[in-house]
């Protein structure tokens, strides 16, 4: 699962957790209606696994099965299996969090997360290899608009740094169907950095040497190289829409993916996503 998904999930964890919350990804939380333990499943669906501008899925369609579990609204655990539309084996993906929030206010909100992502053995050649990430994040809520900044990073030898800039603003209808439902919306305009790696090529002396009659020569050799530098990756605009009826969410999010950088061994192209989720809480 991809730490977009993740982040979703913890923040889904703040709406549903007392079936009949009003707000969502926000630090205006009411305190009072929290559950001190809560358990969830789930399913999705999604048209790409995006993660931090890049597909996991190499474009391709995915289903998922998830299970949350909550302490205090505050400690969270998660684990999910994803299938790839098509593919063998069944289960192409698995991934584990462990996470913390923490709210202070009704404008201030921290948080941290640690995950790893897992992919089948038959697939490392086709698809990213295992991997883990630490992530931090903050929010603000301005009250027009709320901005939750997520700094993660790969955890291996080579690193990995990307910073996540959402700006959201939640609002739902009234309840309605004796009290049980209501609608909300969450349109999210997220600006996304990291590490941007581009391929140069330059060419050195090369290999001297001599022609017939000791004519000195020298063959000129092209180098290829990565560099990287940190800076803007894509944009993405989204606008989740929730059902809320009880202890079910369904959330339909319709996702406009806007490449900034272009990297040359994972080309992408801006396109038109969406992801629908189901999640029941248990209790």
């Amino acid at each position: 699962m991809p730490l977009k998904k993740i982040i979703y999930i913890v923040s889904l964890l703040l709406v549903v957790s007392s079936g009949n919350a009003s707000t969502t990804d926000s630090a205006n939380v009411e305190v009072e209606t929290r559950k001190k333990q809560s358990f969830y499943v789930g399913s999705g669906f999604g048209s790409d696994m995006l993660y931090s501008g890049y597909s996991l899925s190499k474009n391709q369609p995915y289903y998922s099965a998830d299970m949350l579990y909550s302490y205090n609204s505050k400690w969270t655990l998660s684990a999910a299996v994803i299938n790839l539309n098509g593919k063998t084996p069944a289960i192409a993906f698995y991934d584990f969090s462990a996470g913390y929030r923490h709210i202070f206010n009704n404008t201030f909100d921290a948080g941290a997360s640690l995950s790893a992502y897992f992919t089948s053995e038959k697939l490392h050649e086709h698809y990213f290899g295992n991997f883990a990430y630490l992530s931090v994040s903050g929010g603000v809520d301005w009250y027009w608009v709320y901005t939750r900044a997520i700094y993660s990073t790969i955890l291996d030898s080579k690193g990995g740094h990307y910073l996540q800039l959402k700006n959201s603003h939640y609002f739902a209808t009234r309840d309605f169907m004796n009290k049980k439902a209501y609608v909300s919306f969450n349109p999210t305009v997220n600006f996304v950095f990291g590490d941007r790696y581009k391929l140069h090529t330059y060419t050195t002396g090369g290999n001297s040497g001599t022609l017939p009659g000791n004519m000195p020569v020298t063959q000129p050799q092209t180098e290829t190289t990565y560099k990287s530098s940190f800076g803007l990756m894509d944009l993405e605009f989204s606008i989740p829409v929730a059902l809320n009826y009880g202890a079910a969410t369904l959330e339909v999010e319709p996702l406009y993916f806007r490449p900034i950088h272009k990297d040359p061994d994972f080309p992408s192209k801006s396109s038109f996503l969406l992801y629908a989720n189901l999640y029941f809480r248990i209790f």
